[in-house]
């Protein structure tokens, strides 16, 4: 705290509202100052804008981005609504982006030690008792570190790498429950810690012991692959200190890992999961129930275009957003996250190339007007592969009234996705749409209707209906079935498939 700045607070008044403001604003620059030291040496208490009436956790507090106050989570938006801090500018800026208090907040909190990509997605995670132990556990940031170095420069990985990092962050939170003596990842990475680690899996992954079979078997599974990873991470570590202790000290701890992880976790896990899935009923939705869906999806359609028509409406926009997003996967039968991350640049890349004259002479005449309507895009799918979407008319008018008001809407302009989310910079999800959309239509099993399902109907009635090209559909349609054969170049019998796929199912 600067000499000078109380002295500029002493000169006004006494009683003055200057005087006042000033003060407070130096009390909680150093109350921060405070908070923050005992944050970083996780020892001491809290000074905050109110104290509790009851018993608290430190979780439970963020400090405000514009007075750098210590207010509880849940009444921050409250208290920055009319923060006497902010500037004109800010509050304006606030109103546009709409941008989550809580995540602002969170980039004040010091983080144990992390590159500037991961601490960003540690700041969009939900700040509960998970993200404040991750903040404090630097194997985990490490951990996120290199997740980041290999997945970063992919934005649709950003959750991945945070699913991976929460993960061991509720792990730890059990471990911690049943051990006190343990503070971070890093000190149960030793083999006198082993069976702790696994006692802490089981607990987390709902193990049941008379029945030797997991309530959360997949939680098992991928647990075990983070373990590995950050123990991996360890490892690097304690080779570039040159730490000779730490490093057979890991490297027993991972041998641990390797033969007798999969012996009292892995193979039971995954065991429930294959149980799990053999009296599991696979219903396919019906096509009247798609059609209703679809039917439902175009009204919704047209009544948010009309309201987008005349002026912005942020209720419309997302309505519009959602609506022809689930249009795209029911009529491409796409994977819904391969729809979802389409990015605004890939969608300006449309291909307006003709078809090949060869192929374009085996059409019927209703398919040759279909490939004429249709436009084409191509996409990352699974596995790298390019694999194609179409828009009809009806959705690129759609999707240019959308991108019309991405910048009234409130989407930040860095952010790259086409259905892209006001005010954050990820994309909507299409699993999502086709739910909440599926329960409006009043459809038969609205819980049918999802891209999974939705490509498993296809795949069945493309072979009732016994349509040429077979072998080439497993590839266009990315079925899981897997040919060890290599089908070569599809990209005009795509063409040629979904011209036919439009004319015998929904569109």
């Amino acid at each position: 705290m600067e000499m000078k700045d109380v002295a500029y607070a002493f000169s006004f008044p006494l009683g003055s509202k200057d005087r006042k403001g000033l003060l407070e604003q130096l009390r909680n620059k150093g109350d921060f100052k405070h908070n923050t030291k005992v944050l970083e040496e996780g020892k001491g208490e809290l000074v905050t804008w109110k104290q509790p009436s009851g018993k608290a956790s430190v979780s439970d507090y963020l400090p405000c981005q514009y007075c750098y106050g210590m207010f509880a989570k849940k009444d921050l938006w409250r208290h920055q609504s009319s923060c006497k801090s902010k500037k004109a500018n800010e509050t304006d800026d606030k109103k546009k982006t709409r941008g989550r208090v809580q995540s602002l907040a969170a980039r004040l909190l010091p983080i144990a030690t992390s590159s500037s990509g991961s601490q960003e997605i540690i700041n969009n995670m939900r700040q509960d008792d998970v993200s404040f132990h991750i903040r404090r556990d630097s194997l985990i940031c490490r951990y996120g570190d290199s997740l980041y170095a290999k997945h970063g420069r992919v934005k649709a990985k950003h959750q991945y790498i945070a699913q991976r990092m929460r993960e061991l962050g509720r792990f730890m939170l059990v471990v911690k429950d049943m051990d006190k003596n343990v503070k971070s990842l890093e000190d149960v990475c030793v083999p006198s810690k082993f069976q702790l680690v696994v006692d802490a899996a089981k607990s987390l992954s709902k193990f049941r012991p008379s029945k030797n079979e997991f309530g959360k078997p997949s939680t098992a599974v991928k647990l075990g692959f983070s373990l590995k990873g950050a123990v991996e991470v360890l490892i690097g570590q304690t080779l570039m200190n040159e730490d000779d202790l730490g490093e057979k000290r890991a490297k027993k701890f991972f041998e641990l890992l390797e033969k007798n992880w999969k012996n009292y976790v892995s193979v039971s896990a995954h065991q429930t999961i294959k149980e799990n899935s053999w009296n599991k009923q696979d219903d396919i939705p019906l096509t009247k129930n798609v059609m209703a869906l679809r039917d439902h999806l175009r009204i919704v359609e047209d009544e948010a275009r009309e309201k987008l028509s005349q002026q912005l409406s942020l209720p419309a926009y997302k309505q519009l957003n959602e609506a022809v997003l689930a249009q795209v996967i029911i009529f491409n039968k796409r994977r819904e996250g391969e729809a979802s991350r389409l990015t605004l640049d890939t969608y300006k890349k449309v291909n307006t190339t003709s078809i090949n004259d060869d192929i374009y002479e085996t059409l019927s005449p209703l398919e040759k007007e279909l490939s004429k309507l249709l436009t084409r895009i191509e996409i990352r799918g699974k596995r790298g592969r390019k694999v194609p979407v179409f828009f009809t008319e009806r959705m690129k008018e759609s999707i240019d009234l959308l991108i019309k008001w991405r910048d009234e809407a409130g989407i930040p302009a860095d952010n790259p996705y086409l259905f892209a989310r006001p005010g954050a910079m990820t994309n909507i999800r299409g699993c999502d749409c086709l739910r909440r959309y599926a329960d409006e239509s009043k459809a038969e099993n609205p819980e049918l209707p999802c891209s999974t399902k939705l490509r498993k109907q296809v795949a069945t009635l493309c072979q009732l209906l016994d349509l040429n090209g077979g072998s080439d559909l497993s590839t266009t349609k990315d079925r899981p079935v897997q040919s060890d054969e290599d089908e070569g170049s599809v990209m005009e019998s795509e063409t040629y498939e979904n011209g036919k796929y439009s004319i015998h199912y929904v569109f």
